[in-house]
C-alpha cells in the first residue's frame, strides 16, 4: 500500500488545537507485519468481493454461499453444526438460513429433541453447482503467485493457526471477564 496523505497543515492545527493527537504514536502495530491485521485485509477483501458476485448472480452474499457450500459437503448439517464449522456467530447463520429458507434455497426438518437439520433444495444445488467454479476461479487467482508447494505450506500452516483459535477464544474470554 502506498503511503497516507498527511493532512493539510491547517487540518492538523485544528486538530492540535482541540487536543487530538497529530503524531504518530511511538509504539503501533506495522500492518505488513502484524499477521492479524494481513489475515483481517486478506479476508475482507474475499469477503467484500465474493458478496459482490455472488450477489449479482443469486442474490446471496458470502455467508450465505458459505452455509450453501457447506451442505454441499455436509447434508443435513444443524445451523449450530454450521456455525462451528464455518466460525461463523449464531446471528449471522440464523439471518442467513432464514433467507436460504425464504429463497427456498435450503429446506429445514425437524429431528429429535428439537433438532433441525438442513438440507439443500435441488435450486439451492443449482446455486452451489453455479457459484461453484467461481468460487474456484477466485481461489485459483489468489494463489496464481505461489508454487504448488507454497500453497501446501499455506494450507498447512492456516489449519495449524486454526488449530490455535481454541487457545485464541480462550485468552479473549480471560481479558473480557477481567473488564466486568
Amino acid at each position: 500500500m502506498g503511503e497516507m496523505t498527511e493532512a493539510a497543515p491547517e487540518i492538523r492545527q485544528l486538530a492540535a488545537r482541540r487536543g487530538l493527537v497529530v503524531e504518530r504514536l511511538p509504539d503501533t502495530i506495522d500492518r505488513d507485519s502484524y499477521t492479524p491485521a494481513l489475515l483481517g485485509l486478506l479476508n475482507n477483501i474475499l469477503l467484500w468481493g465474493g458478496s459482490r458476485v455472488f450477489h449479482r448472480r443469486h442474490g446471496i452474499g458470502t455467508n450465505e454461499w458459505r452455509i450453501v457450500s457447506a451442505l454441499g459437503n455436509w447434508p443435513g448439517a444443524t445451523a449450530k453444526e454450521l456455525c462451528e464449522l464455518l466460525g461463523i456467530n449464531k446471528s449471522v447463520a440464523s439471518k442467513s438460513v432464514k433467507l436460504l429458507l425464504e429463497r427456498e434455497d435450503i429446506a429445514q426438518l425437524d429431528g429429535p429433541r428439537g433438532s433441525r437439520h438442513l438440507y439443500l433444495t435441488a435450486q439451492g444445488a443449482r446455486v452451489h453447482d453455479d457459484c461453484m467454479p467461481i468460487a474456484l476461479d477466485r481461489q485459483r487467482i489468489l494463489l496464481e503467485s505461489l508454487s504448488p508447494e507454497e500453497v501446501g505450506t499455506l494450507n498447512a500452516l492456516l489449519v495449524r493457526m486454526l488449530d490455535s483459535s481454541a487457545s485464541m477464544q480462550a485468552y479473549e474470554r480471560d481479558i473480557v471477564s477481567d473488564a466486568s
